[in-house]
């Protein structure tokens, strides 16, 4: 039951990220009509509308510090990798990537007597449930997306008010 709610939320919340093309999706461009995509007036107004987004007119002022960035970020990683004791890149199998197996940490010290009371008084409602709810029920997720976005990704059962 707790899952489906989750999948729910997730379609929702993917919906309206498709809608918003948020999110694009390899190949779902082939049914589309590109002219749908832009304001009527985007011709008359493309200044105003770079300007809006804070992007250059010239594609080529966007596109190179976008690739020098990207470029200077592989490199970090690529010199960054053999630092790292706890992964290995195969040279077999397509350059497999192998994570060694963390160590558990410590449980909290207070965590069994937090899951004993919230047991006492809530039956055994699991406490990922619970701070979900709590999350959902104090706005926490607005903090983290825009206000249209949290609105519309959260079930109308949950929202307070």
């Amino acid at each position: 039951m707790v899952r489906t709610v989750y999948e729910v939320c997730l379609f929702r919340a993917l919906r309206e990220r498709l809608r918003c093309r948020e999110i694009w999706v390899q190949g779902a461009d082939r049914w589309r009509n590109p002219d749908e995509d832009l304001p009527a007036d985007f011709e008359t107004r493309r200044s105003a509308y770079y300007s809006e987004l804070s992007v250059p007119l010239d594609p080529m002022g966007f596109i190179e510090p976008l690739g020098m960035e990207l470029t200077h970020e592989l490199h970090a990683l690529h010199d960054g990798l053999p630092e790292l004791g706890w992964l290995s890149i195969s040279s077999r199998g397509g350059g497999r990537i192998t994570l060694s197996p963390l160590e558990a940490e410590a449980e909290p010290r207070n965590l069994r007597r937090l899951k004993a009371e919230l047991r006492s008084r809530w039956g055994l409602v699991p406490l990922l449930d619970m701070l979900k709810e709590t999350v959902l029920r104090v706005g926490l997720v607005e903090h983290f997306a825009s206000p249209a976005h949290a609105a519309a990704s959260t079930p109308r059962s949950w929202r307070s008010g």
